[in-house]
């Protein structure tokens, strides 16, 4: 069982990503263990096969993996040691899949993990103190070129009217870009009510955080109550679930 699920972790391209800000030429990494190993590029020209034996390209397969419900399996005929199969997984294996998923997308780093109080001194750096008080924060860490990043702006920005726009809750978009470039790309894909803090990098640093995107929430008694790395189909489901939670709603 075990190594079906490690296939799926290998194989299933679209759970996890994160990108990687340390570098000077940032590249798309695909979480694929407990460890964070990474894997090359997708190649999309790959053919994958159905339980039936039907051939599917990556415009088939690509949908059914981001359902998060199927694996790779090898093909059961040894002749075709190569050959992949498209398999469902029963509802223990997803929900130990999800379970896998949710531990390697965890930050653990010293200052940031979930149960730890936050620490607020490297944002108020940025940001008033008397603002941080008795508030649930967010923590939305992202660059403009991360294309990652801000793919769940929307998203967000709709869950957050949905709530009704709290005032306890404070939303943190924290950049390493410049203001200008920063605020150019939140106007082209606005995150509803955050407080916009460019040129970041010394809260990131401080926190050990070197991949993003990033989403930490922490209470009103800055007790860390969610804290990941990467964008999986689980990230913005379980963020959503976190700030209602942190919120009382």
């Amino acid at each position: 069982m075990k190594y079906l699920i490690t296939l799926s972790l290998l194989f299933i391209y679209c759970n996890l990503n994160a990108q990687d800000s340390s570098k000077v030429v940032r590249t798309t990494s695909r979480i694929v263990s407990l460890q964070g190993s990474m894997i090359p590029k997708l190649d999309t020209n790959l053919v994958y096969y159905n339980e039936k034996g039907k051939a599917l390209r990556y415009y088939q397969y690509d949908k059914m993996f981001r359902t998060g419900m199927y694996r790779l399996v090898p093909s059961s005929d040894r002749s075709l040691p190569q050959k992949m199969v498209i398999t469902k997984m029963s509802e223990e294996e997803f929900n130990k899949f999800n379970t896998l998923i949710r531990e390697s997308i965890k930050i653990k780093t010293p200052y940031i993990y979930e149960g730890k109080k936050l620490d607020l001194a490297p944002l108020t750096a940025f940001y008033e103190q008397e603002k941080l008080q008795n508030k649930v924060i967010v923590q939305i860490y992202w660059y403009a070129s991360c294309g990652t990043c801000t793919e769940n702006f929307a998203e967000i920005s709709t869950f957050v009217k949905e709530l009704g726009d709290p005032k306890d809750l404070l939303i943190l978009a924290i950049t390493t870009d410049i203001n200008d470039v920063a605020a150019k790309k939140l106007k082209e894909q606005p995150l509803r009510n955050a407080e916009l803090i460019s040129s970041g990098r010394a809260i990131s640093d401080a926190y050990q955080l070197t991949r993003y995107p990033i989403y930490i929430v922490s209470d009103r008694n800055q007790i860390i109550k969610y804290a990941v790395v990467g964008s999986s189909r689980l990230t913005i489901p379980d963020l959503k679930t976190a700030i209602k939670a942190a919120l009382n709603k």
